[in-house]
Formats: C-alpha cells, sequence, structure tokens
C-alpha cells in the first residue's frame, strides 16, 4: 500500500492467487497422484504393445540411422521400463508441486532475454505441442470440469487451458522430462512420447473422469455432466465403464410402487414393511441405524430377539448371504418399501456373486464379509446402482480379480490375504455414510495388486528370458533369412557375395539375434555391415558414391574381417572371398567397358558342402530356402487361445476332479506363448497357444470371464426386475 491509501489490485491478487488452504492442497495432491498413478498404470499395462509397434517401425525404416532410434526406444521399454515408468512418475509429482508452488514453473523458465531455440529444442517443442493437443482435444469434455475445479482449488477465477497443472501440456513436458533423466537419445525420447500419446489418447479421459468425480464427492463445484460420455476404444468398442444404469432405479420404484398396491418384492420379509414410519416407529430406530448396529456387532430388537450377522459369517462353511437372511429377520420391520426392494437387490447381487465360476473360492469367502457395508453404501448412496465405476463396486471388482493364493494343505495362508482382510476390517469398522472409506480401500488393493504383480515380474525375469531365448532360436533362421533376402532384393549382388551372406555371414547374425533378439546392438551392426557390403560392389558412377567408397571401406573390410573369425570360416576361404572382393570393389568404381573378370568367384563356391553349393544355384527369391510355412488351420478354441492378454485367468482341471487357478502373467511377442502361473506367481509354466487350444478343446482348461463381476450380476439384476415387473 502506498501513502496514499491506493492498493494496486493486481499486485494484491498475484500476492494472494497463490495462498492456498491446507483443504485444497491435499485435495490438488490427492488429484496429482491420481492422474500420476493412472498414466503410469496404463503404460504399464501397454508395454508390450509399445514395444511391438517400435518393431514394427524399425523393420521398416529405410535409414540405419531411424532404425537404430527406434531400436534405442525399444531397448529402453525391454529392459528399463519400470525405472523409467517410475522417473516418468516422479518428474510428473514434482512438475505439478511445481505448478501449484509459489512460484510458477513457467515463470522459473522463462529467460530474461530472447535467443535462438536449437532444433532439438525446437523439436521437442513441436513433438509436446503436437500430443497436448491430441490429448486435449479427446479430453475437452472431461476438461471443462477439471479447469475449473483446478482454478478453485488454486484460488484463480480463470485458468488457461495450458495452465491447469494436471493438464495435457503439463503431463508431456513432465513424461520428457522423465525420459531426459535416463539419459537416452532425445530422438528417442520424441518416439517414446510418441508412443506414450498412443497409449494415454483412449485412457487420459477416463482418468480425468475418476478425478472429476472424486472432486465432485469432495464438494468442488457441481456435476457439470461432463465427463460421463462413453468413449470408444483404439479398436472402435465403446468403453462400458460410466454409461449409467439408471433403469435398474426405474424398475426399484416401479417394484415398490407395486408393493404398496399389495404386490411383492419376492424377499420373505417384504411383506412385512407397510412404510418406513410404521416399521421406524415399531423398532425404534430407523434401517440404517438397524444396518449401522450389525455392522459392528449384533442388533438388539423390543422383545429379547438379537441378531448377529457376524456368526453367520463366522462358521467358515461355504458363503451365507446374510442379507437373505436379514431379509428373514425383524429388523426389516424398519425398512421402507424403497429400501425392501433394494435389499432384495443386494441379496440377489451377493447370489450372482457366489455362484459366478469365474471367481475363486478363497476371494468369494472375502466378498461375504463385506455383505452388510455394502448393502448400507447401497441404500444411503442409489449411484452403487447406477454407477458402474461405483468406488462399493470397483472393491468387490478388485478383491473378484485379487492374485491371491488359496491355502494349501498346510493350512498356511498367503500374506498378501492378511492385508486384504485388513482392508476389509477396516471398511466395516470405519464406514459410516461417506464412501470415501471404500476410494480408500481402492487405492490400498491396488497397491497390493501392483505390488504382487512387481513380485510375480520379479521372478519370473529368468523364465521369460529363457523362454525369449528359446523362441528366438526357433526363428533366428527364419528371421535371419528374411533380414539377407530384403538386402538382396533392394540391392542385387553377384552370386559371389549372395552366397557368402547366407552361407557364412548369416550364422553371425542367428547367433546374435538368439542372444540379444532384434533391438540387439550388435545384430543392427551386422546387418548394416552387410548392406554396406551389398552398397560397395554396387556400380559407382558419379565422383561422389567413389569418394564415400574409399571412406567406408576400411572400416567394412576390418568389420568383415572380425566377422568370419567370430564364425569360424577357413582361412583359405577367408583369403579367397577378399581376393574376390578386392576386384568386385575395382569393378564397381570403372565403367562398365572395362570391367576385369572375377577369377576366384567359382573357387568361392568351390569351398561350399555339395549341399550348399546346390542352393547357391537357386539364388534370388526363389531360394526354396526362404520359402513361407503354410497357414495353419484354426477352429474357435484356437482363436481363443490365441486371443489371451496379460492378467487373463483360467482354470486348469485335473484327473483327479482337482483344479488349480492360473492367470497370464506375459505374452511373447515373437510367438505368442503364454508364461501362466499360479496366483501367487510362485509356479510358473509356459504353453503354446496351439497347446493350450488343445487342453480348451478337452475341457481341461477353461478361460474365466472378462467381464467385471459387479457388472455381469447388475446386467442379470436389471433382466431378472424387468420380468418381474412385465408380470406383476
Amino acid at each position: 500500500m502506498s501513502d496514499s491509501g491506493i492498493v494496486n489490485l493486481s499486485d494484491y491478487s498475484k500476492g494472494r492467487r497463490n495462498s492456498i488452504s491446507a483443504e485444497h492442497l491435499a485435495l490438488l495432491q490427492e488429484s496429482r497422484d491420481r492422474l500420476a498413478a493412472g498414466v503410469i498404470r496404463e503404460l504399464t499395462a501397454q508395454t508390450e504393445a509399445m514395444e511391438n509397434s517400435l518393431l514394427g517401425l524399425a523393420d521398416h525404416a529405410p535409414l540405419a540411422e531411424t532404425r537404430d532410434i527406434y531400436f534405442q526406444a525399444l531397448g529402453l521399454l525391454n529392459r528399463q521400463s519400470t525405472e523409467l515408468f517410475q522417473t516418468c512418475k516422479q518428474a510428473l509429482i514434482q512438475a505439478i508441486d511445481a505448478e501449484c508452488g509459489e512460484t510458477r514453473r513457467r515463470e522459473q523458465a522463462m529467460p530474461a532475454e530472447l535467443s535462438l531455440m536449437d532444433d532439438t529444442a525446437y523439436e521437442a517443442t513441436l513433438a509436446v505441442n503436437k500430443s497436448s493437443s491430441r490429448l486435449r482435444y479427446n479430453c475437452a469434455e472431461e476438461l471443462v470440469g477439471l479447469d475449473a475445479r483446478m482454478g478453485i482449488l488454486l484460488g484463480r477465477q480463470q485458468l488457461a487451458a495450458d495452465e491447469n497443472p494436471l493438464g495435457p501440456k503439463l503431463l508431456c513436458e513432465a513424461l520428457l522430462e522423465g525420459m531426459a533423466k535416463i539419459r537416452i537419445e532425445q530422438k528417442a525420447q520424441l518416439v517414446l512420447l510418441n508412443q506414450f500419446d498412443l497409449v494415454l489418447y483412449p485412457e487420459l479421459p477416463v482418468i480425468y473422469q475418476e478425478i472429476n468425480r472424486f472432486l465432485l464427492s469432495r464438494g468442488i463445484l457441481p456435476d457439470f455432466k461432463a465427463g460421463i460420455r462413453s468413449r470408444p476404444d483404439q479398436a472402435g468398442r465403446v468403453k462400458s465403464r460410466q454409461p449409467e444404469q439408471t433403469e435398474l432405479l426405474g424398475l426399484f420404484e416401479k417394484m415398490a410402487a407395486g408393493q404398496g398396491a399389495g404386490g411383492g418384492v419376492g424377499g420373505a420379509a417384504s411383506g412385512q414393511a407397510a412404510g418406513a414410519g410404521a416399521g421406524a416407529t415399531l423398532l425404534g430406530i430407523s434401517m440404517l441405524e438397524a444396518l449401522n448396529r450389525l455392522q459392528v456387532g449384533a442388533l438388539s430388537l423390543p422383545g429379547g430377539v438379537t441378531i448377529d450377522l457376524r456368526s453367520s459369517l463366522a462358521g467358515g462353511d461355504g458363503f451365507p448371504n446374510v442379507v437373505r437372511e436379514l431379509q428373514q429377520s425383524p429388523a426389516m420391520l424398519s425398512a421402507s418399501q424403497i429400501e425392501t426392494v433394494m435389499i432384495d437387490a443386494v441379496a440377489m447381487l451377493f447370489d450372482y456373486l457366489f455362484e459366478d465360476q469365474a471367481i475363486p473360492e478363497h476371494l468369494k469367502q472375502l466378498i461375504a464379509k463385506l455383505q452388510v457395508p455394502v448393502l448400507k453404501v447401497a441404500i444411503i448412496d442409489r449411484g452403487f446402482f447406477t454407477q458402474r465405476d461405483h468406488p462399493a463396486r470397483r472393491v468387490l471388482d478388485m478383491i473378484a480379480s485379487l492374485a491371491v493364493q488359496p491355502a494349501g494343505q498346510e493350512g498356511k495362508i498367503d500374506p498378501l490375504q492378511a492385508e486384504v482382510e485388513t482392508i476389509i476390517e477396516k471398511i466395516i469398522s470405519e464406514f459410516d455414510q461417506d464412501a470415501g472409506v471404500f476410494e480408500q480401500a481402492c487405492t490400498a488393493l491396488a497397491e497390493l495388486q501392483a505390488r504382487r504383480e512387481q513380485e510375480m515380474e520379479a521372478g519370473m525375469a529368468d523364465s521369460v528370458a529363457e523362454i525369449q531365448r528359446t523362441e528366438r532360436s526357433e526363428m533366428a533362421e527364419s528371421v535371419v533369412r528374411e533380414h539377407i533376402r530384403r538386402a538382396l532384393a533392394e540391392q542385387p549382388a553377384p552370386e559371389t557375395i549372395a552366397v557368402f551372406l547366407r552361407d557364412r555371414w548369416a550364422p553371425l547374425l542367428v547367433a546374435e539375434y538368439v542372444e540379444g533378439g532384434e533391438i540387439s546392438p550388435r545384430l543392427s551392426a551386422h546387418i548394416e555391415t552387410m548392406r554396406e557390403l551389398l552398397w560397395s560392389v554396387q556400380s559407382k558412377p558419379d565422383m561422389d558414391s567413389r569418394l564415400m567408397m574409399v571412406r567406408i571401406l576400411p572400416g567394412l573390410l576390418k568389420r568383415l574381417r572380425e566377422g568370419v573369425d567370430k564364425v569360424g570360416m577357413p582361412g583359405d576361404a577367408v583369403e579367397k572371398f577378399f581376393a574376390g572382393l578386392v576386384t568386385l570393389h575395382a569393378n564397381a568404381v570403372r565403367p562398365h567397358s572395362l570391367t576385369v573378370p572375377l577369377p576366384e568367384a567359382e573357387a568361392l563356391l568351390d569351398d561350399l558342402p555339395p549341399d550348399e553349393a546346390e542352393a547357391a544355384e537357386h539364388a534370388g527369391l526363389g531360394d526354396p530356402r526362404y520359402a513361407e510355412p503354410l497357414p495353419e488351420i484354426e477352429d474357435e478354441y484356437t482363436l481363443c487361445a490365441q486371443s489371451l492378454k496379460k492378467g487373463d485367468r483360467l482354470q486348469f482341471h485335473h484327473d483327479d476332479g482337482s483344479s488349480d487357478w492360473v492367470h497370464v502373467v506375459w505374452v511373447s511377442g515373437l510367438k505368442g506363448n503364454y508364461l501362466l502361473a499360479d496366483l501367487n506367481g510362485r509356479n510358473m509354466f509356459s504353453v503354446s497357444p496351439l497347446r493350450l487350444a488343445d487342453k480348451m478343446r478337452s475341457g481341461r482348461a477353461v478361460l474365466m470371464g472378462r467381464e467385471s463381476v459387479t457388472e455381469s450380476a447388475f446386467s442379470k439384476l436389471i433382466a431378472f426386475f424387468k420380468q418381474r415387473v412385465m408380470g406383476a
């Protein structure tokens, strides 16, 4: 304030806008963590797909330099994906913190004076702008609400599009910063950013939807009805995570109205509730209060009646539907007509879950403990019936899909199960009316599952490496032949060079492919040497190409000699080959009319075994050794076996009547073989799609449903209540 008493409002607002309350800061941090966790979760899940994409790009790249960049990015994903994603996650968290701090990150980065931007920085800026623009366009609806809510949390009424600390612009910049810390070439960083963009394009809107719902539940602005649309995924299918099942509530209301007119809803105690007021007067408590007491202990009713649902769950045999028991009890006198219908629906929901063959028995026991809290949240929050992504439904889905091993004959319990039971007990003891307890449970369950997956990945590293090596050994010859075939098709060469590549250079390529696969730097170097050799024997009509020949020839000859030494080519054959190569190089730089005959060419063929010499006569694309294998005939079981993906669960049935649950922990990118593991990842084995199809065909292996277990159950509920309303 000046002496005149005049306040500069711009300075005043600038000082105040960065003052964030503790409550808003906590919401910002939670939103930040949800974004970071969601982004890394999706990138981790799509690592295999990104590797396959990069391999295809490298395969079609015309220039060696471009191929090397793709292979560098591929190698990083293949060997350091965990480190890469964690570094990117930390960079994103730090960037958001800086954006929300007192000193704006972009203001800090603003140079004091203008300067020229180098080419690499310019390329990075273009890449970030391109990716962030694509993502923002696809998230436009979700960002309407998120931009406004971030403005409220930051204390700024108007927030520009790129100033949202959770926005796509800062996200892309942070991903690049994270990659830079791994110390890879910037062009490889931009290649990876493009892959991340492709992965996040269909998934980022869903992550933003979840953050919007979280902030909405905390009272940050009303629901804009934005961010709840269905979005097609990359295959054109509409995601079913969020469309509302509002018709179920309409069916409930019709059933309640029918009950009031003398109808019934099917539960044994359905006809007992003439209305909420009458029941509450008789028992002195509401239905919600009755559930509060049942959740943590026993419910004592007038007349000396005591209801304790926990005793049924403690029996340990089967999965008692305690909601059904509640329907048979006098406690139903406290229920209103609509509550009676809802209780009947929740009882049926658990019936379906306990009958679902896709849920292992030991996980059903965990789900059974949540019956009363789930019933209570269903009565408090009708969004339980309408929102597929409701936190209570997500808890049930996550428990049903947990990688928890059942107790063995020794009675040993999976340590993870004890932690899951602790989470369940926390829900039972703490859930009152705030569904945030279920949100916290979702986060805790996700962390447990992620930790179990990390343990399995660490344990399966040797198995995966062995499978990959075996598969590469089986495919090495065909892969190498294809490399040589394409190289010869692009740069036709004299017969002696073609034979040398197929019979002397090929073993070197095979060995390197088996050892490191397509991303092996040594394999790339040997393939590049092969291409340079073919180029060196082509005619050089101009001075530039001849000068280039002079520059590369010493290094080429050195690499060729090192290569033939590694494969053990006989000394006399080596000298004959290089003598012939001298003549070929001389002819390449001379006019065509002055070419010198190649006296050693036939001698090189004489050194080959008879079968190889005969095969050399069939040089070119018609060589029978390079023929493609015939396609295999497929049936529905083969197609099913070939379509499995990481996380799919199967049940194997044995001749003695026993069965085991396994899930897919890794899918080979080469031959499509699977690495399967039991639910705690200790016992692993590999199987080919054809062998798995045979087991499916005989009924010894069954693929369990991929649909959310609660979504499947709710689909049955809707069908059931539709039929009941129509028949009423």
